[in-house]
């Protein structure tokens, strides 16, 4: 009989477990972010920014692997050299896990105001609502906006506004957050 596809949190719970389980400091964001603090949507990617040391490559490509994923330690190894993010896709299903390394101040800036979620029954780091608010509204696209929004009605007055406000300026997206 053929294994069933993997769903979302399934792909999430493998992620999580061999991040955590080789001691990668790790952070989901994206999508996973604005189901945690927003509103329910859709994605075929996992998006995870971690601070990954190149000689864990080989083990965490072979851990990935082992849970039934595409994942190959010379693209890791490029991908953290390069300072660019890593597919891993998911043998069982059409979902992937983008897997980028936490090679800049605003990525770092991620992992320090991360949040633990009880989400699907497990605990992971995500981003925090203002970081992910912040993102996305410098990324701009009519998704991100709806995203930013959603998480805006969700959380409301529990938000640091004051916090988001001088991350919001530091991004240069200060006007869009007021509008």
């Amino acid at each position: 009989m053929p294994r069933r596809e993997r769903s979302l949190a399934g792909v999430v719970r493998a992620a999580e477990q061999v991040l955590r389980q080789n001691r990668v400091a790790h952070v989901f964001v994206g999508a996973i972010s604005v189901i945690a603090f927003g509103q329910p949507r859709t994605t075929r990617d996992v998006d995870v920014l971690a601070r990954i040391p190149e000689e864990k490559a080989g083990r965490l490509a072979r851990d990935f692997r082992r849970r039934g994923f595409f994942a190959s330690e010379y693209d890791l190894g490029a991908a953290i050299r390069e300072r660019a993010h890593c597919s891993i896709e998911d043998r069982r299903g059409p979902l992937r896990i983008d897997l980028a390394p936490a090679a800049d101040p605003t990525a770092e800036r991620a992992l320090r105001t991360k949040v633990d979620v009880r989400w699907r029954g497990m605990t992971i780091p995500v981003s925090s609502p203002e970081h992910t608010i912040v993102m996305k509204l410098k990324f701009g696209s009519p998704q991100d906006i709806e995203d930013a929004l959603g998480i805006l009605v969700e959380q409301g007055k529990g938000l640091d506004f004051a916090g988001m406000r001088a991350f919001a300026r530091g991004q240069r997206v200060g006007p869009e957050l007021e509008e």
